[in-house]
């Protein structure tokens, strides 16, 4: 192609200087230019085989790299596809820029129009949009800051007669503006944080998807230290703290058993860019009536907001975890806490691998649990680890250990089901040679399953986990403990290792534990190309989060 280039070109050239280096999507007529020009810039091109699995694999790889990460997607139905995946990133504010074509300016005539801005508004991301030729360079600039310096999920609306446009190229290159600086605490709220930790008898440090972001663990993890706090994540956390003998591990629905009593006990809780949400604080039944809650978050707006705190504090996590730890410092004081052998006796005796519970596998079917430790067990350690939404879910981080916190995704921002195939994709993308590990329902597979092929043509390692009851389980159990029939949303067995050696993957039913033996071997092999397990698990086994979440 000669002569003056096409805006799409332009903004394609201008998104790989900002530091675009991938981008997710499924081609059309609207986006095609643009996501060719893409790959005439250096960026790579990873094609999907549905929409809502191209934005899912994105939202994944964005919050593993915390690159400026796009997504490429056609007008109309090439959208309305990827909202909800869209969805689940913008919940999650992750930094995501979607370049989404649109039909030419004022053709409403066109099959392909909607008002895409108020669908992408709808879904909780924000509307942006190509409006001039001359202003197309300064529009992408602008989503591309939202999307990286806000941490929001950005759809820029790219009208085809804006694309297609010459534009000459005689301007000096755009640049983005340099990254804020952290956002430091008031000292006042520093020493009121230092008092409060200092007269706490039984303190723990909680630790959110803010302090992933931050990179705070290293900071958090002193702290602890020096005031003998315990630790803990939320579920977005998951990972931190991963390995360390005082993280009693996830907060909330997925905690194990000791985990639940020892927060509890706490008198302090210390939450680093984590919201304190229903799930995390099991609708406030892990707070004691007399324990003191104290949040720590860059948005003011959170604090506080998913429950009442005590003490609100507006800062960096990793910042406000160095600045206490200076004022400790200061005050020259330490102390055991709860850093005690008995302490640490009950975190090994009662965590998720070494709590005992009634193995309820039978000759046709195996205990989800058995099954997730096992596979725990045999994979190798260093991993990376997604997980889908339903019934199942709770497995997952529970059983599948991961090595640190980028090491985990689990989409369940949205409680979408159908989304976790994707997001290993990205996961695996974003870790270039790990083995990928992914759990997932039968229900959520079968919705994203298309792009079983997408591992497969892309090489990647990748061990996916079906815990197969035949059915959407958590209709099954909740609606059954009301009276209700439930045969509506259960359904035949599927062979989904016969379905995966389609694809051109490895496959295997399992109903017993020896029926792993072929993974073994697997990873004996260097663990090459996709393996699917399909775990016949006992239909009848509610998961306890989910009965204690959703009563009768």
């Amino acid at each position: 192609m000669n002569g003056t280039p096409s805006v799409a070109s332009v903004i394609a050239a201008d998104l790989a200087g900002y530091g675009a280096r991938r981008c997710f999507g499924l081609l059309g007529t609207a986006n095609f230019k643009v996501s060719h020009a893409l790959v005439q810039s250096g960026v790579e091109l990873i094609s999907a085989r549905h929409e809502c699995n191209a934005a899912s694999m994105a939202d994944a790889y964005a919050k593993a790299t915390g690159e400026l990460t796009l997504v490429s997607v056609h007008s109309g139905p090439g959208l309305t596809n990827a909202l909800t995946g869209i969805g689940e990133a913008a919940k999650s504010r992750t930094p995501l820029l979607v370049l989404a074509g649109d039909v030419p300016n004022g053709a409403v005539k066109n099959n392909f129009y909607i008002e895409q801005a108020d669908m992408v508004r709808a879904v909780g991301a924000v509307s942006e949009r190509l409006y001039t030729v001359n202003s197309a360079r300064e529009d992408t600039l602008r989503a591309a800051t939202r999307a990286l310096r806000d941490r929001q999920t950005v759809v820029l609306s790219m009208p085809l007669d804006v694309q297609h446009t010459p534009l000459p190229t005689n301007q000096p290159p755009r640049e983005l503006p340099p990254p804020p600086g952290r956002l430091h605490p008031d000292p006042r709220d520093v020493a009121r944080l230092a008092d409060t930790l200092l007269q706490a008898q039984r303190p723990l440090i909680l630790g959110g998807r803010g302090a992933v972001i931050s990179g705070a663990e290293a900071a958090l993890v002193a702290l602890a230290d020096s005031t003998g706090a315990l630790l803990a994540t939320s579920v977005c956390g998951h990972g931190l703290f991963a390995g360390n003998l005082w993280s009693v591990g996830i907060s909330g629905g997925f905690s194990s058993p000791v985990a639940d009593e020892l927060i509890s006990e706490s008198d302090f809780i210390l939450a680093f860019g984590a919201g304190l949400t229903q799930w995390t604080t099991k609708k406030g039944k892990l707070i004691a009536p007399d324990a003191i809650a104290a949040q720590v978050d860059i948005d003011s707006p959170k604090l506080g907001y998913q429950m009442p705190v005590q003490i609100a504090v507006q800062g960096d996590a990793k910042a406000t975890a160095e600045a206490l730890l200076a004022e400790l410092a200061r005050r020259g004081t330490g102390r055991p806490g709860r850093r005690t052998n008995v302490i640490r006796e009950r975190i090994r005796a009662g965590d998720n691998h070494h709590y005992p519970w009634p193995d309820r596998s039978s000759k046709d079917f195996i205990d989800p649990r058995s099954l997730s430790k096992a596979v725990d067990a045999i994979l190798p350690e260093d991993r990376v680890v997604a997980s889908d939404s339903g019934h199942f879910c709770g497995w997952v981080p529970r059983y599948l250990r991961v090595p640190n916190a980028r090491a985990s995704c689990l989409s369940h921002s949205f409680q979408s089901v159908g989304l976790g195939l994707a997001s290993a994709i990205g996961l695996a993308i974003a870790h270039p040679g790990k083995l990928a590990v992914l759990g997932t329902g039968d229900g959520g597979f079968l919705m994203s399953i298309a792009d079983l092929e997408t591992a497969i043509r892309l090489g990647l390692r990748l061990c996916i986990l079906v815990y197969n009851d035949a059915s959407y389980a958590a209709e099954v159990h909740y609606f059954r403990r009301q009276g209700f029939s439930v045969d509506i949303v259960q359904f035949p067995q599927n062979d989904f290792a016969a379905i995966a050696r389609g694809y051109g993957a490895c496959g295997i039913t399992v109903r017993t534990l020896s029926d792993l033996e072929p993974v073994k071997a697997w990873i004996a092999e260097g663990c090459p190309g996709v393996f699917v397990i399909d775990g016949k698990i006992n239909p009848a086994l509610e998961a306890d989060w989910h009965a204690e979440h959703f009563p009768n």
